[in-house]
């Protein structure tokens, strides 16, 4: 009689089948409506706002494994220099997104000559009054300062087809210096003696890593006015101040944070993106 009887084990498994392939069913349904709905809330801040990661991968990555260290101080940084205003140029152009890329006098380094580029999104109603977008294009080559120039071009992508009420200016700068000396290279060089600078927006890496605790955003060498107006931006209703300047930083700009997390960096730089986008616009109003 107990040879007939099939083992226990196998009774147990008979029973426990069923529950496990319903638990692998449900387990299998969260995934795929998780990922599609990751997939649908990207696609919509793709059609919002146009910026997409892919974008911002592919320009991160260029910086960092094809250019390199972007520097006066090198040939091969300052090779890596000319080859990141071409590559700045060559994507927000004519060509690919349609702006004009202007460009300054320049300054001289070790017998070449390096340039500020810039591109605008016109301003409809006050298109002489100019909202500056800031960020240097020098860099170590590695992916935080990468992050940061990139950011910018992304942001101009993105605004390219807006009609705010002044002009947005974003400019590439050569140098890597103080907010006051980057200041100074903007309002002499990147403006016509038509037009007036109504705000200054940079964007810096942070340089430091961040402390644990301490707001995400941060101020560069800023002056207490600057800082209230840049608070009521954040608000969505800037104060009148006379040409005010913010350069700021973010830990996703920091090379000291974000080791071994490439993707998730490129994933908060894309909501970093996004209020920095913000703030422009409402600058521009």
């Amino acid at each position: 009689m107990s040879e007939d009887r099939p083992p226990r084990l196998y009774k147990i498994l008979i029973m426990i089948l069923p529950v496990g392939v319903v638990i692998g069913t449900i387990v299998f349904m969260w995934m795929y409506f998780a990922k599609h709905q990751e997939e649908s809330n990207e696609q919509n801040i793709i059609v919002a706002t146009g910026i997409r990661i892919s974008d911002l991968q592919d320009m991160v990555g260029k910086f960092t494994d094809l250019i390199g260290p972007r520097t006066t101080e090198t040939e091969e940084g300052r090779t890596g220099l000319r080859q990141a205003a071409a590559m700045i140029e060559g994507r927000l152009g004519p060509q690919n997104l349609g702006l004009i890329v202007r460009k300054d006098h320049g300054e001289a380094a070790h017998d070449l000559l390096f340039k500020g580029l810039w591109v605008d999104v016109r301003g409809k109603e006050k298109p002489d009054e100019i909202v500056f977008m800031a960020v240097s294009y020098a860099g170590a080559g590695e992916v935080a300062d990468a992050n940061t120039t990139s950011t910018v071009m992304m942001l101009a992508s993105s605004l390219a087809k807006e009609n705010p009420s002044r002009t947005i200016r974003f400019v590439f700068l050569p140098f890597d210096r103080n907010p006051a000396e980057q200041n100074r290279w903007l309002t002499e060089r990147c403006l016509s003696s038509e037009e007036t600078c109504a705000a200054i927006i940079g964007l810096k890496t942070m340089q430091q890593a961040p402390q644990i605790g301490t707001e995400a955003w941060s101020t560069v060498d800023t002056e207490a006015k600057a800082t209230l107006w840049w608070d009521s931006l954040k608000e969505g209703k800037p104060v009148d101040a006379e040409t005010p300047s913010v350069w700021m930083t973010h830990p996703v700009y920091a090379s000291q944070a974000w080791q071994d997390r490439r993707e998730e960096r490129l994933k908060a730089t894309i909501r970093v993106t996004q209020e920095m986008r913000g703030w422009l616009l409402t600058a521009a109003e």
